[in-house]
């Protein structure tokens, strides 16, 4: 064998030896990555989700099998072994990665694509983009907050005892998310509530709406949401909605802000997964008040000036932290360096990614929790005895989700939750006597295309042409009750 011949077997000896150490030293890192992201997950709200924690645990013993496999390797197999084990590998690391900078560049997201394929514009900044040009122009924004947001620490401690704000910072802007391809910048009235100021009259509103996101207005402009909508209709309407609000903080939105108001109607809004917020609202005992105790009230309405200073503070002295750290976490995240090193694009392919699952267990209806069941027949009956004294009718509104119309969607476990709720929900409001509107069946069934109701055609809260549909069918149902 000549030097040359000597000199090149001995590289690729080294680079064999060297290529199982660098597998060894991957795995290495692989596990410190996964055990770091257990305990500091990209979203806070991902933290202990057995979804996302399991893939964790995968990733962790896998790489541990991989090192072993490795070591053994090292030791038991000749140098020829290594050498031919040492290039398939090569290959399809090269062919991997060759892959993964396909997929990536140039890379648009799912609504990218969707905006595209229906030929409207898609505004590709982050959400801190946009502050950040709105700050440019003198235009300031807070976060928009939402009751659930405080409730595991019960409200605010203030100067003389506790406050649970159900609204957020009064003639304040804020920007909602990007699901139609825009982000809606808006203004809150002077009670932190998405409508326009001076409305809120005693005995001259027509409508208060309360109800979560959906009521709130999310995925439109402010003159496309459906309060806004009834408003052209010559209804004076007030929507109370914030997103994440379930049956316990929607009761404190009506004791608080419609009882002192006193609307002649209040539309209540039922979003398919609104049963379910029970089980924590049920945790805050200020919360629990409204339910347990017929006149107790934190008077809120004439308390903003509190709710504000509590709010900003909160905002100064965590929100800002907290929302600063998730987006470096988003941006390093997302960084398209780092998501090849990871292999991102193959693998979300290859459903190889992190994913958070809500908790299920063995009961083949594991939906049905009975006490909050009643609890939730026993809201419904509250409310609507409040609101009749002062001689004010309420309406249950029946908000059906996108997965009910979209087969790459459904899921039996979603679809079995989503059926029995629905039919517990309509039969506990027709036997307390309030009247239903039912925009699933009056609407959605019976349009041709209920995927173009919601943006994009994907996922999300009703784009403008649906809340503009659902604001026609609620002026009919009203006006047809001589309203």
């Amino acid at each position: 064998m000549n030097i040359k011949n000597i000199r090149f077997l001995k590289i690729i000896t080294n680079y064999a030896n060297i290529s199982f150490i660098l597998i060894i030293a991957l795995c290495f890192f692989v596990i410190i990555y996964s055990v770091y992201r257990i305990y500091n997950p990209i979203y806070d709200f991902s933290l202990e989700n057995s979804g996302i924690n399991n893939f964790y645990y995968l990733t962790t013993i896998s790489s541990i099998i991989v090192v072993l496999l490795s070591l053994i390797c090292i030791k038991i197999l000749s140098i020829d072994q290594k050498i031919n084990l040492t290039i398939i590998f090569s290959i399809i690391v090269i062919v991997l990665y060759g892959f993964e900078i396909y997929l990536e560049i140039p890379k648009k997201t799912e609504k990218e694509f969707a905006a595209q394929k229906l030929n409207l514009p898609y505004d590709k900044r982050t959400k801190k983009e946009v502050r950040d040009d709105l700050r440019i122009l003198g235009i300031e924004t807070l976060p928009n907050m939402h009751g659930y947001y405080w409730m595991e620490e019960n409200g605010f401690e203030i100067d003389n005892g506790r406050i649970y704000p159900i609204g957020t910072v009064s003639n304040s802007k804020t920007i909602l998310h990007n699901q139609a391809g825009y982000y809606p910048v808006i203004e809150t009235d002077e009670y932190g509530f998405h409508n326009p100021k001076g409305l809120y009259i005693k005995n001259k509103v027509d409508i208060m709406i309360t109800g979560d996101s959906f009521a709130e207005g999310y995925a439109v402009h402010s003159n496309q949401n459906i309060s806004a909508h009834l408003r052209k209709k010559n209804f004076n309407v007030i929507t109370l909605g914030k997103g994440g609000n379930g049956p316990l903080l929607e009761l404190a939105t009506v004791k608080e802000y419609a009882e002192p108001i006193k609307p002649k109607i209040v539309l209540w809004f039922y979003f398919e997964n609104d049963l379910s917020n029970l089980t924590s609202e049920v945790q805050s005992s200020i919360l629990m008040r409204y339910f347990n105790e017929e006149n107790f009230t934190q008077n809120l309405i004439k308390r903003q000036d509190e709710i504000d200073k509590a709010l900003m503070t909160f905002v100064d002295y965590k929100w800002k932290i907290d929302e600063e750290k998730q987006w470096e976490r988003e941006n390093l995240s997302n960084h398209f360096i780092i998501k090849i090193i990871k292999l991102y694009n193959l693998r979300e392919k290859l459903k190889l990614i992190p994913t958070a699952r809500h908790e299920t267990s063995n009961d083949p209806q594991p939906w049905k929790n009975e006490p909050l069941d009643r609890m939730f027949v026993e809201i419904l009956d509250k409310s609507k005895n409040l609101i009749s004294t002062w001689n004010g009718k309420m309406y249950l509104v029946y908000l059906p989700a996108y997965g009910r119309y979209s087969k790459n969607f459904m899921h039996p476990e979603w679809t079995g939750i989503a059926l029995e709720n629905r039919e517990f929900v309509l039969s506990s409001a027709l036997n307390l006597q309030i009247p239903i509107i039912d925009i699933h069946k009056e609407l959605f069934l019976e349009h041709e295309d209920p995927l173009s109701l919601f943006p994009l055609r994907l996922n999300g809260h009703y784009n403008s042409k649906g809340q503009e549909l659902i604001a026609e069918l609620i002026n009919n149902r009203l006006k047809s009750d001589g309203y």
